[in-house]
């Protein structure tokens, strides 16, 4: 299972408590997969852009759908590898209880590929929104760039590569200083490792830009051990060009 980092686990995913219900039309509308598989592993992408995998042979949980939104009709795919499994998109309006309404379900008896479609009715102010529709040129010499920062212990620069990030997470939550720290601190005193055999692949229109390895191995990765336990991050998964800069908007 490919591991989606402390930053992402941080600033990305969300614990949901409620359905909204018809009289709360005011409330903070945010969305999430159920997962219900009993056998099988399976692979998520939301409009195109891989999410996660998975292979436990037993998974129950909620995961949340805070990127890669789009107004208006939203479509995640499931690629089930097993033989039962279940996933329903949720619409989750916070501080309030959870029930078992659901936007969109489908069921996997064997192995299969399935949509679930959904409407989001809000308006996405995502930071990479506001980047350039533009082709790959260019990318992957600040791929390279990124990955000689790593080699180097260059911290400013890998740090830097990824403002677009640390923006967003200002925007959702407030000051970013904890989690810059944080992984300020984690790329100091932990190897880092480096993904060979790099593709790009092009979507959200032309507006964002996905870098993996083999089995979606981020170009930059660092683990270890912690007082807290053990960890892992990703760097340099998704890029998008503001004017004639290549930035890392999400890992």
């Amino acid at each position: 299972m490919r591991n989606i980092g402390i930053f992402r686990n941080i600033a990305i995913m969300v614990v949901f408590f409620a359905i909204a219900p018809a009289a709360a039309s005011a409330c903070e509308i945010v969305h999430g997969l159920r997962i219900n598989v009993e056998s099988g592993s399976f692979r998520v992408t939301l409009n195109d852009v891989f999410l996660y995998s998975e292979d436990d042979e037993l998974s129950s949980h909620e995961r949340g759908l805070t990127e890669w939104l789009v107004p208006n009709k939203n479509t995640l795919k499931i690629d089930f590898d097993g033989t039962k499994g279940e996933f329903s998109i949720v619409a989750v309006c916070k501080g309030e209880f959870a029930d078992d309404s659901y936007l969109s379900k489908v069921k996997f008896t064997s192995p299969s590929s399935k949509e679930l479609i959904f409407t989001n009715e809000t308006a996405p102010q995502y930071t990479y929104l506001s980047a350039d529709i533009a082709g790959s040129e260019g990318l992957m010499a600040s791929v390279k760039k990124l990955q000689d920062a790593a080699r180097v212990g260059d911290v400013d620069t890998i740090m830097e590569m990824h403002s677009p990030m640390f923006k967003e997470f200002e925007r959702r939550r407030g000051n970013s200083d904890g989690i810059r720290n944080y992984i300020r601190g984690i790329l100091t005193n932990h190897p880092i490792s480096l993904a060979e055999n790099l593709t790009i692949t092009t979507i959200m229109g032309g507006r964002i830009h996905q870098v993996f390895g083999q089995d979606y191995q981020s170009p930059i990765t660092v683990s270890g051990k912690t007082d807290n336990g053990s960890f892992s991050w990703t760097g340099g998964a998704f890029w998008a060009r503001f004017g004639d800069k290549w930035k890392v908007v999400a890992n």
